[in-house]
Order: structure tokens, then C-alpha cells, then sequence
């Protein structure tokens, strides 16, 4: 299934801006989480080493005990209490301590005592069913003389409120992920939208244009400049398609007309031949067969120079027509083709409509030939008019070779003949129904064939009715 380049250009936008806002918010969210924890153990650090600087400065406190230093630091110097503070000698005896520690921590926290064997500080979570996550800083005091340890310290503060603002980071990040993408995803369909605006104008006005009104231009409006490259490009394509067709209708029209007179004379030359009575049987029957064939030239070229007409935006002369009279004057010309079969006009009231009487006429002219050459003799062609729900309509059916699926999808398209394996009685140019098509049209009115071969085809035609007396 083929989508527009809209659809294809939405449809990636949506998919490529989701990813990147969850991207962004993941990106975020673990930058945060990694902030928060950072300033934890620059905290913890800070104050190790701070109570590290004043223990080596002072040697008198190794003598008064570590009790009034931990609560001197923690009620004046320290800007956050910590959780806990401990003070162990090298050996891992406990010197001082603060804070409440749980008694399942103590274990993990001595096994940080027992690793600390450089003079490089060392960070460590400490997580226990039941309590909180502490982050633990434990880090030697050195002698600068001998080198030695003088004592171990060990801080550390609850990881309760990181934990908090990692989960509001998450619900937050995922309100104003989702509000992100819907609004995105509105800006973009909006700026789609706009951006297609030109674009669609143009398909619009293109779309409204044939072969009748090729003079028709794009007109010149505010336009990004790729947009008005295509007008452009689109408005000459157009003046050279007008071109072309105006000169193939003039050639048509040029050449149908100049072939009428010619073949008029010759078909007026065989019918005084015709009218001499000691022509021989042989030169007759040649005679006729070459009248035959100078009629259906006629035809052609008028079929030719009325599908010129047609196209060329015809204006249509609309009077009052009695749809009676004219089938009526169509069977009478029809006559002498429908020798052998069985010719039924059924019109018992009058039908008056709004249109061109030429036209109107050579429409059923085309119809009802068209039955009578693909009727077998011994078949039988009927016309019915009839009036219902202000429209009139004429059927014409046969019995004749009837049409194929195939064909009859295409059989209105000009110049198109039907691939039957039976010939007709004349061929003909194509152009019979195609005119049929365009009169009807000019009329406001419709027309739908039905057929099945080998057992006739049924055309009909609806014309609304107008001006009635």
C-alpha cells in the first residue's frame, strides 16, 4: 500500500521524536541521578577530610579522646550533620562515634576498615533489607612524619533523598516526556500541514484542469521557492500541451473538414450513377458498395470534426426538444442500415428537454447505429423513452454479439475499438460512444452500458427535464 510523502514524512517524525525525547529524558535523569550522588561523596569527603586536617594540626587531641572533636565539628563546622561518624584506631577499635548506627551495619562498615590499606579514601554502599541505603567514606589519617596511621574515619549520610529525587526525576520526566512528544507531534503535524499548504493549492488547481482548458495557468501567489520552481515548470509544460493540442484539433478539424466536400461530390456522382437504369448488375452492385463506403468516410469526418468541437469548449445552443419527434426522425434516417432486422421505437408521449437538437440527435444517431452494426440480421433493436423523477430516458438494446468485460470498461474512451473476434458491419473510427459521452455530459446527463456477449448490450441515457410546456 502506497502512503503520500505527508503520511511518510509524519509518520518517521513520529517515530524519530519519540525516541529522541525518551533519549533525552534517560540522558537527563541519569545525569541528575549521577549529580546528586557526586555531591553526596563530596560531602562525605569534605568532612573526613576536614576532621583529618584538624587531628594531624593538633596532637593534644590523640591524648583528650575523639568524642569532643566529633561533637565540636558537628555542632559548629559541619554545614550537614551526617548520618553517622566513626574514629577507629588502625587495629579496628572503635574510637568515637556519632549517629545511631543499626547493628547490621556495623559488620559491613569494619569490613571497610579491613580493605583501607593505602592512604586513599574509599567509597562504598552499604544497602540492608529494612534500612536505608548509606553511603559510606572511610579513609586513613596519616602521620606526615612516621607515616603511620593514627586513626580511621568513616562517615556517611543516608541515600533516602537521592533515592526520592531519582523517583521524582522519573515521574516528572515522564510527564513532561509524554506532554513532549504530543505537543512535538501537534507543532509538527501543524508545520506539515503549512508547509504542504502550496503544494496541495497547486494539486488542487491541477486536478481542475483538462484538455478543454489548458489555457488555464497557476496563478502567481507567495510560494517557498522550490514550490514556485515547480508552478513554474508546471504553467510552461501547460502552454506547450495547449499548444500541441490546439494544433492537432486544428489539423483535425482542417483535414474533416476539407475530406466532406470531396466526399460529398463523389457520393452525389454514384447516386446519379446509381439512378441510370441500364447499368449493368456487376457495375450496380460496385456502385453501391462504393456508396456504402463513401457514407461511412462521411461519417468518420464528421465524427472527427464533431469530437473537435466537443473538446474545443463547445457552447451549447439549448432549446426546446421533443425527444419523441427526434426518435422519430432518427428511425426514419436509420432505416436503410436496418435492413433484416426489427426496428422498435417505443415513445408514446411526449418528452420535452432543455438542449442542442443537432447534438441531441447525433448522440441517438451513434447509439442507435452502433446497435444496428453489431446485429446480427434477423435481430432486433429497440428504442424506449420514457419520463420518471424529472429525468427523461432512452434505452437502446439489441440482441446482437453483446460486449466483453474488457472492452466494456473502455469502450467510451476515444479511438477505442472492441477485440471481438466478429467483425461488424462498418468499422468505424472509435469516436461513436466517446461523442455519445461528451453530448451527454453537455446535457447534465448520464450514461451506463450493460452488456454480455453473445446476448446483447442495453445503453442508457438520462437527461434532465427542463422547459417542459
Amino acid at each position: 500500500m502506497k502512503r503520500s510523502l505527508r503520511r511518510q514524512i509524519f509518520l518517521w517524525y513520529a517515530i524519530s521524536i519519540p525516541i529522541l525525547i525518551i533519549g533525552m529524558v534517560l540522558v537527563t535523569h541519569q545525569v541528575m541521578t549521577a549529580s546528586l550522588a557526586d555531591s553526596v561523596d563530596e560531602r562525605l569527603q569534605e568532612r573526613s577530610e576536614t576532621v583529618a586536617k584538624v587531628i594531624i594540626a593538633s596532637p593534644e587531641i590523640r591524648n583528650e579522646g575523639y568524642e569532643n572533636l566529633i561533637e565540636l565539628f558537628t555542632e559548629e563546622y559541619f554545614a550537614y550533620i551526617p548520618a553517622i561518624f566513626r574514629i577507629s584506631d588502625p587495629s579496628g577499635n572503635q574510637l568515637a562515634i556519632f549517629g545511631d548506627i543499626p547493628d547490621p551495619i556495623i559488620p559491613l562498615m569494619d569490613q571497610q576498615l579491613a580493605l583501607t590499606e593505602t592512604s586513599a579514601g574509599r567509597f562504598a554502599t552499604i544497602d540492608i533489607r529494612g534500612h536505608e541505603a548509606l553511603r559510606i567514606y572511610t579513609t586513613p589519617v596519616i602521620d606526615p612524619y612516621t607515616h603511620e596511621t593514627i586513626v580511621v574515619i568513616q562517615t556517611g549520610d543516608s541515600l533516602a533523598q537521592v533515592v526520592t529525587a531519582e523517583q521524582q526525576l522519573w515521574r516528572y520526566a515522564l510527564v513532561v516526556g509524554i506532554a513532549g512528544i504530543l505537543a512535538a507531534l501537534l507543532v509538527g503535524r501543524y508545520i506539515l500541514q503549512r508547509g504542504f499548504r502550496p503544494l496541495d493549492g497547486i494539486l488542487d488547481q491541477i486536478q481542475e484542469i483538462e484538455s478543454k482548458n489548458l489555457f488555464v495557468r497557476l496563478p502567481d501567489e507567495p510560494r517557498p521557492l522550490e514550490i514556485q520552481h515547480l508552478a513554474d515548470n508546471l504553467n510552461s509544460m501547460l502552454y506547450r500541451l495547449d499548444t500541441a493540442f490546439r494544433a492537432r484539433e486544428q489539423f483535425v478539424a482542417t483535414i474533416s473538414h476539407d475530406l466532406r466536400t470531396p466526399l460529398t461530390a463523389i457520393q452525389g456522382q454514384i447516386e446519379v450513377l446509381l439512378m441510370q437504369k441500364q447499368i449493368e448488375p456487376e457495375l450496380r452492385d460496385s456502385l453501391e458498395r462504393m456508396a456504402k463506403e463513401v457514407r461511412r468516410l462521411i461519417r468518420m469526418s464528421n465524427n472527427l470534426l464533431l469530437d473537435v468541437q466537443l473538446q474545443s469548449r463547445p457552447t451549447l445552443v439549448s432549446e426546446k426538444v421533443n425527444l419523441k419527434d427526434l426518435l422519430e426522425e432518427v428511425e426514419r434516417e436509420v432505416q436503410v442500415l436496418a435492413s433484416g432486422l426489427e426496428l422498435k421505437v417505443i415513445a408514446n408521449k411526449d418528452v420535452f428537454i432543455s438542449g442542442d437538437y443537432d447534438l441531441l440527435k447525433q448522440m441517438l444517431l451513434n447509439v442507435v447505429e452502433n446497435a444496428i452494426k453489431f446485429t446480427h440480421s434477423g435481430g432486433t433493436v429497440k428504442v424506449a423513452l420514457t419520463k420518471r423523477n424529472g429525468y427523461a430516458t432512452i434505452k437502446v438494446s439489441d440482441n446482437g454479439i453483446g460486449i466483453s468485460k474488457e472492452n466494456l470498461s473502455r469502450i467510451m474512451e476515444p479511438y477505442y475499438k472492441t477485440r471481438t473476434p466478429e467483425k461488424s458491419k462498418s468499422p468505424g473510427t472509435g469516436l461513436g460512444l466517446s461523442i455519445v459521452k461528451q453530448i451527454v455530459v453537455l446535457h447534465a446527463g448520464s450514461i451506463e452500458i450493460d452488456s454480455q456477449e453473445g446476448k446483447g448490450t442495453t445503453v442508457q441515457i438520462q437527461i434532465p427535464v427542463k422547459n417542459q410546456p
